[in-house]
């Protein structure tokens, strides 16, 4: 029950044989809980004493203008910058991944980013779309369920001409994703194929070639550099999912761009 996200400790009465073992375990849990609430704090103070002096590095170098010394310090400082938000990402995930057991309810997170989405894209009349089933369990933790979703949602805005689709499903498994769909990690034939939850985000943009897909995947691939961001957000998606041992596949929209599908265990 505590893995699957049903219960945080051992509770009721147990035999005296028993009884030691159940404290120790529950006192096991709680300790990692501390730890893990612990390193987010450390990893948040790093991020704030390591961005701050990077961006005072990049200020003075464009006051400067188009030194060639101020050029390449803004250059390497952009690429030390990139650096540290992928290393504290994966901190904090790692992080996170020790907690034992914990369900997130997926339709609320959708429906909820689909209205903050919209609103953030106003002013290009974005209409999103949403198409969820009443209860469905993503076996993972909420923040990282709306970090996925959001940046999924967030790039299908960004590129969509009028219209954004989010579709969520669960299945028993992982067979028939259709073509191209990688298979999530960590799924042996032990036990035979585990639930999964699959969301679907289409927009009406102009779409991904094979090759753009591969790029947009990677660390800090810029497809475009006029559109908003960092360059980062498919790959946090995808680094997030790999730590699920789920699977985030972009291929074409029935309604003409991108689609991106990505599978997470579902609880």
């Amino acid at each position: 029950a505590i893995r699957s996200g049903r219960a945080e400790r051992l509770e009721g009465r147990f035999p005296v044989e028993i009884a030691p073992l159940a404290r120790e375990t529950n006192a096991l849990i709680d300790a990692n809980r501390e730890i893990v609430e612990r390193a987010r704090m450390h990893v948040g103070n790093l991020a704030h004493a390591l961005k701050t002096p990077l961006s005072v590095i990049v200020n003075e170098a464009a006051a400067r203008g188009e030194d060639p010394l101020a050029k390449k310090v803004r250059e390497q400082a952009e690429i030390m910058r990139d650096q540290v938000s992928r290393q504290l990402e994966r901190a904090r995930l790692a992080a996170r991944l020790t907690v034992v057991g914990t369900l997130t309810d997926v339709p609320p997170v959708v429906t909820a980013l689909a209205r903050t989405m919209e609103k953030l894209h106003r002013d290009r009349d974005i209409a999103i779309a949403v198409d969820v089933p009443e209860h469905v369990f993503f076996r993972g933790e909420q923040q990282d369920l709306e970090e996925m979703i959001g940046n999924l949602v967030d790039n299908g805005c960004k590129w969509a001409q009028s219209r954004v689709a989010i579709e969520v499903t669960a299945d028993g498994g992982v067979d028939g994703a259709g073509k191209g769909q990688h298979t999530p990690k960590g799924d042996g034939a032990e036990g035979g194929a585990k639930p999964h939850v699959r969301i679907i985000v289409d927009d009406d943009g102009p779409g991904l070639s094979p090759v753009e897909r591969e790029q947009a995947a990677l660390r800090g691939q810029r497809l475009d550099e006029t559109k908003p961001g960092s360059g980062l957000g498919l790959s946090i998606v995808v680094e997030l999912a790999n730590l699920y041992s789920g699977a985030l596949t972009l291929g074409t929209a029935p309604i003409g761009g991108l689609r991106a599908e990505l599978v997470l265990p579902a609880g």
